[in-house]
């Protein structure tokens, strides 16, 4: 699904858009910008998996701490028994 979406840039992006559009390598504004912003996105991309791995490290950090947690438990319940 394609949306249109309002959008503010300076002077000196819309120039350069404007640049590329004076070369004929987009045919229009949108186009021009539509294609950019892919190429940024793709850029960018790495950082996705970046944010999955750090995600898994917090998962795997909290379920070592759970275990921690859950062993001391387990040594003051054993403590309290002696």
């Amino acid at each position: 699904m394609v949306r249109v979406i309002p959008l503010r840039l300076d002077n000196e992006v819309l120039r350069f858009v404007d640049m590329l559009i004076d070369l004929g390598v987009y045919s229009s504004r949108s186009e021009a910008l539509r294609d950019l912003i892919k190429i940024g996105i793709e850029e960018y991309r790495w950082m996705t998996r970046v944010y999955e791995a750090i995600e898994k490290l917090f998962k795997l950090e909290d379920e070592e701490l759970r275990r921690k947690v859950e062993r001391l438990i387990n040594v003051i319940d054993l403590s309290q028994l002696i």
